[in-house]
């Protein structure tokens, strides 16, 4: 079972997904109305539809696309037409009005050669003036070669591979919010059915405790301190009821769901206990997550601005060949046909700054920050063996609670049961009975919160190592 994004995003603990590992921790029949069932594959696949913080990113990466058809059109065919109309004299020949225009065809090759074409035709007075005029032009220092030429196109496929890389990120960290987010209410819910149990089991005690007072076999202090604890027993229920509800709401938040809408939160709550080498998942996590690939393609596209910078600190040069054909009369067609004249030139065209200050600067600029982005991948390296060995560490540790607090739970539940018989016979006050029920409810609570830590943990190390979607294919 799979869910997908974009069509290149897919989930691969699809055994998680089963439901017969669904713990349902609620009983359907306490809900009056109907509510939304979100299943581990449902919530994530609402989440990468509908969340708004998402859909954000997804606006950036189609700005990036727009970048890449803006750079090709530098390259496209352009048509241009041209117009002139007005009034002329001076000094010699006789004043008049000049009408007329052409269309400019333009085409730009990646190797900088640049091929125009102008057919025009202008009416001066009484004679028709028609002309074909055609120019080349190709750089020979500043401009020569693809990888100047493209260098517009190329920014654009950086910026849109980056633009792939933060939405793919963007999911990652999305998703595991909304684990995070399901598993913490699925915490909490449980939490809310053992302090119940727990106040339901006080409250027991406390009307015990009054009747025993009664019959004159415990005294009124018996009383008080089940009271107390009865009493810190009702606030701890309430107070976890209303952090359920945070909880859920931050759930609707992350799906864009309604914020009235009854939610029920069914996931999987089995764990994996096997060990996993620390140096494979740190070696794995340098091979696959994205993180590595964005600074190792931010330090070659900072090589690949300072190559251009040093371009610009050449002259520019140029190689221009002109070709114009013309004709001039007083009918269109004879100025179309007879009489024309041909003109040929060839020649070189140079314009540069005897100081330019401004290209030496940007070219020590472009250093500077091949330094930047070489340390940025060291950085990124750090950070990702240290995530590694922290989610590492956190799930070691989170499976070593869990066997803990299995044998307490059992401590607790002995203790407990020992506790009631002596105080049923009268053998003891309440206190060892009430210590007894704190200590099994804080057993009980750690398991859970250890269990669900376990759970969490895998998917946050699925995380780390970068395997937990399939990653985009990103071509440069």
């Amino acid at each position: 079972m799979f869910f997908k994004k974009n069509c290149f995003y897919s989930f691969p603990l699809f055994l998680l997904f089963s439901s017969s590992y669904a713990q349902p921790l609620v009983d359907p029949s306490l809900y009056e109305v109907p509510c939304l069932v979100l299943t581990l594959e449902k919530a994530v696949s609402q989440a990468l539809s509908c969340n708004r913080q998402l859909l954000g990113t997804v606006e950036n990466l189609t700005q990036a696309q727009y970048g890449i058809d803006l750079a090709e059109s530098e390259f496209r065919l352009s048509i241009t037409p041209n117009s002139q109309s007005g009034y002329y004299g001076g000094d010699r020949g006789k004043p008049g009005w000049i009408v007329g225009g052409g269309i400019d065809f333009s085409k730009k090759f990646s190797t900088g050669t640049l091929i125009s074409i102008v057919p025009s035709i202008i009416k001066r007075r009484e004679h028709y003036h028609t002309e074909i005029q055609t120019t080349i032009a190709q750089p020979l220092l500043r401009g020569l070669g693809k990888d100047y030429q493209l260098a517009n196109m190329k920014g654009a496929q950086f910026a849109l591979r980056s633009a792939y890389r933060n939405l793919y990120i963007a999911q990652v960290q999305l998703i595991m919010r909304t684990i995070q987010a399901l598993y913490e209410t699925v915490k909490l819910e449980q939490s809310l059915e053992l302090n119940k149990e727990s106040y339901q089991r006080i409250n027991q005690f406390f009307k015990a405790a009054k009747l025993k007072e009664k019959m004159g076999i415990s005294d009124a202090l018996d009383v008080y301190r089940a009271e107390i604890e009865l009493r810190h027993a009702e606030d701890v229920l309430k107070g976890t009821l209303e952090r359920l509800e945070e909880a859920k709401d931050l759930l609707r938040d992350l799906l864009a769901l309604p914020l009235d809408l009854c939610i029920k939160v069914e996931v999987p709550l089995l764990y994996s206990p096997h060990p996993i080498d620390l140096n494979q998942a740190v070696k794995m996590a340098l091979s696959t997550r994205i993180e590595m690939e964005q600074a190792r393609d931010e330090q070659y596209e900072n090589e690949r601005l300072s190559s251009l910078a040093k371009k610009n600190l050449l002259p520019e040069l140029n190689l221009v060949l002109n070709y114009s054909n013309g004709g001039r009369a007083k009918q269109l067609a004879r100025s179309c046909i007879h009489d024309r004249e041909n003109v040929w030139g060839i020649g070189l065209t140079t314009s540069s700054e005897f100081n330019p200050l401004a290209d030496q600067i940007a070219y020590e600029q472009s250093l500077i920050a091949i330094t930047s982005a070489t340390r940025g991948v060291q950085q990124a390296e750090a950070a990702l063996i240290l995530e590694v060995k922290k989610v590492v560490r956190q799930l070691d540790r989170a499976y070593e609670r869990i066997r803990l607090q299995e044998g307490l739970i059992k401590t607790a539940q002995g203790e407990l049961h020992l506790a009631k018989i002596k105080f049923d016979r009268g053998m003891t006050d309440n206190f060892n009975v009430i210590q007894a029920e704190k200590g099994l409810r804080g057993a009980q609570q750690n398991y859970w919160s250890a269990k669900i830590d376990h759970i969490v943990g895998e998917f946050q190390l699925l995380t780390a190592i970068g395997l937990l979607i399939d990653k985009p294919c990103i071509h440069k």
